[in-house]
């Protein structure tokens, strides 16, 4: 794939990004340079952290989704390692970020089959089934802080919680279709198709496999989303309820459901008021608080996206020059 077809839209993104950050400062009446005072007397540590930790998410998001793979194998052929899967999940979250309609699970299969000579549909079985364990994970969570939130911003809380439980319902219907319809549809359907299908049904059954190691690595990777948030109000110094962020990590990540680049726009405004309703945070101090997080979070992203994107084209281009040369030579 020519690594110009990610060009524009990372630019467009980041323009979109810039906007929409700038429309945060001003709707929220953000004072930039009183923030930009407050970070610079912070201590610097916290944001490096808060950085660090967020791409731990990644190696922990990797290791499972390989151990997703593992399981919905059907043959002997070895899954790669936990750093490339980390790495393609990385590139996924990329795409996310400059595509619309997240295009980026359908972008990390896609690496996966070209790479490693792989079935596109068995591997997106797979990481339906990541998806499915998320939000199964979020709906715990959000209910693990329910004895902390009723009685300051309940209502807030609860649609946070009522979103979660209508989209683990759409998903365990999902799942109902495809094990109602296993060995059925496939004998009405074009064998080109019914071989996909059938390969996208082993991919999501066979993946539920080691599910308490494939849980503990689902459930670190969300507990870092936490921390990182946590180093943010200790960057800015401000004073936020670990259960509150719990919730707003979790919040964070279904508004980038919204199929805008990154989710921008849905995150930035949904975050902020969620902030000010369930916490003690002013509107000014919330919309530093997600505009310090999404820099981290969104724009860190596709810049990171981007470098490791062009090199693995560039790496990928060079093994192609080398191997036809030596095909010339022989």
């Amino acid at each position: 794939m020519n690594w110009r077809v990610f060009s524009l839209p990372t630019l467009v993104s980041l323009a979109l990004a810039a906007a929409f950050l700038v429309f945060m400062a001003m709707r929220f009446d953000v004072d930039l340079p009183s923030v930009w005072d407050q970070a610079k007397g912070s201590n610097p540590l916290y944001l490096a952290l808060a950085v660090i930790v967020h791409y731990t998410t990644f190696i922990f998001r990797g290791a499972r989704w390989r151990l997703l793979l593992q399981n919905a194998q059907s043959d002997d052929s070895q899954v790669p390692g936990v750093l490339y899967c980390s790495q393609l999940t990385l590139l996924g979250w990329f795409a996310n970020s400059v595509a619309w309609f997240r295009l980026g699970d359908a972008y990390r299969a896609y690496l996966y089959q070209t790479e490693q000579d792989a079935f596109f549909s068995r591997t997106i079985g797979t990481i339906l089934s990541e998806r499915v364990l998320d939000t199964i994970l979020v709906v715990l969570l959000l209910l693990v802080s329910v004895p902390f939130l009723l009685n300051s911003g309940g209502r807030a809380y609860l649609t946070v919680l009522g979103i979660a439980v209508v989209l683990l319902a759409l998903m365990a219907l999902i799942l109902l279709v495809v094990v109602v319809t296993r060995g059925r549809l496939v004998r009405w359907l074009p064998t080109w198709l019914a071989e996909r299908y059938q390969r996208f049904q082993e991919g999501v059954m066979g993946s539920f496999g080691q599910v308490p190691l494939v849980t503990l690595w689902g459930l670190l990777g969300w507990l870092v989303e936490a921390q990182r948030l946590y180093l943010v109000t200790l960057f800015l110094g401000v004073d936020v309820n670990i259960a509150v962020i719990v919730v707003i990590s979790v919040a964070n990540s279904l508004l980038t459901l919204v199929p805008t680049p990154g989710g921008v726009g849905a995150v930035e405004s949904g975050v902020a008021g969620l902030l000010v309703k369930l916490s003690s945070l002013s509107a000014n101090a919330a919309a530093a608080l997600v505009l310090v997080d999404r820099t981290i979070t969104y724009i860190s992203i596709i810049f990171v996206g981007a470098i490791l994107f062009v090199s693995r084209q560039v790496r990928s281009n060079r093994r192609d020059i080398v191997g036809n040369q030596m095909a010339a030579e022989d």
